[in-house]
């Protein structure tokens, strides 16, 4: 009669063979120090990332979006009006808001309130001012020089072009940004997160002393050829507000009277 091995000669020959297996995996496994698993399979490494562009290209598309770095360059001054919205104040009761800059160290913004000024700061030259104070040495004047160069920030890169530094590539609301640091010292410092791709600006920092604003830029239009932001997010210590851009106006730097800086007032020749 047929042995079973006879009707089935490959499973005869197999179960040796699976035994075997199963008994050599026993022993790999017994032969581990206790606490330790089987190494893993090595995967296949990943191709490197392409490096990051040069700082130079992405700022030469910056300035090139912008309007140029010759024409940026040109710009002596700037007044810049709109309202300031936030969670609590409706469309007909929000503050208005001025800035007024003449390039490269003199500024004023003014917080005004059915006509009155709540809220000054004035930087000129070495000395900055709050609400008639001089803050001159002390962490607000940094702050305050801060602003005025990002009041106009493609101009503040372009100016300060030999000083900055780079910061690398970040992640930023799922898009990536190249950063680019413009130091005032060690200890107050802003910085600019550009798209790579366009060179648009996308959102600026500053950091003094420890304290951090951020502001997002949106809504850009471009006035007489240079472009700007028409609405700006910002987030600092205190909450978080939105600058609602209404005019931009290019100024010359002889328009502007010296004392609009200090006292206020329409800032240009009739």
């Amino acid at each position: 009669m047929p042995t079973l091995a006879a009707h089935f000669p490959e499973r005869h020959t197999r179960i040796p063979l699976i035994r075997s297996l199963i008994v050599s995996a026993l022993v790999a496994t017994l032969a581990l120090p206790a606490g330790a698993s089987p190494t893993p399979p090595a995967r296949a490494a990943r191709p490197a990332a392409p490096p990051p562009p040069p700082l130079s290209q992405v700022l030469a598309r910056t300035f090139r979006l912008y309007g140029g770095v010759d024409a940026i360059l040109a710009v002596e001054g700037l007044r810049l009006s709109g309202t300031i919205a936030d969670a609590t104040t409706e469309p007909r009761s929000r503050p208005r808001l001025e800035r007024l800059l003449h390039l490269p160290d003199r500024y004023r913004s003014a917080v005004s309130l059915g006509g009155i000024e709540r809220e000054t700061l004035i930087l000129d030259g070495s000395r900055a001012f709050r609400d008639g104070a001089e803050v001159t040495g002390l962490v607000r004047a940094d702050q305050i020089r801060l602003e005025a160069a990002r009041t106009f920030l493609p101009g503040a890169l372009a100016r300060g072009r030999e000083a900055l530094v780079d910061r690398g590539e970040a992640f930023r609301a799922g898009r990536q940004v190249r950063m680019v640091e413009l130091p005032l010292h060690e200890r107050a410092t802003l910085t600019a997160e550009i798209d790579p791709g366009s060179g648009r600006i996308l959102r600026a920092v500053t950091r003094v002393a420890g304290r951090e604003t951020s502001v997002s830029f949106r809504r850009f239009r471009p006035v007489e050829g240079i472009l700007f932001p028409f609405a700006e997010d910002q987030e600092a210590r205190d909450g978080k507000r939105t600058v609602l851009v209404e005019r931009v106006e290019l100024v010359r730097g002889a328009a502007i009277h010296d004392r609009s800086l200090v006292e206020g007032g329409s800032g240009t020749t009739p």
